[in-house]
């Protein structure tokens, strides 16, 4: 299968469903035959994100693809996040599993978005740190007192 070079909202969506593979099983989300389905506000968030109006005008593939695949795991954390670990009679259940996961998959999906942030929402920063009460500084002897 070619790689694609332009997406409708149906075949974003496809790719949407793709990347979460089981989990969207699991979630039973749907994409419809003409159109986005369970995915349409993910697709319509993944848009905004770009900067463009309708899908085929998101014509720099990589981009809509880490876009969107934010926006996939995004939809999937927050419907998993009702997941959580019980305890009942007949057993411990640790539903949560799979929310950690998402959750780790959102993270990574991010990361790999932020080159193509055009809203600033994923920022990385840095800034340099000196401890004052490093043992290991050097001290030249004329500043050393006791």
């Amino acid at each position: 299968m070619p790689a694609p070079n332009i997406y409708t909202e149906k075949t974003l969506a496809d790719f949407m469903n793709a990347e979460l593979g089981k989990v969207a099983t699991v979630l039973v989300y749907v994409v419809g035959a003409l159109d986005a389905g369970s995915y349409q506000e993910a697709v319509n968030e993944s848009l905004l994100r770009y900067g463009a109006a309708t899908v085929n005008l998101a014509t720099d593939i990589m981009k809509i693809r880490a876009l969107a695949r934010v926006e996939a795991w995004r939809k999937a954390v927050n419907d998993l996040s009702t997941n959580y670990r019980f305890s009942s009679p007949d057993g411990s259940f640790e539903r949560e599993t799979v929310f950690r996961q998402a959750v780790t998959n959102l993270e990574r999906a991010q990361g790999l978005a932020a080159p193509y942030d055009n809203l600033g929402l994923y920022v990385i920063s840095t800034s340099r740190v000196i401890p004052v009460n490093d043992p290991y500084r050097y001290i030249p002897e004329e500043e050393r007192t006791m």
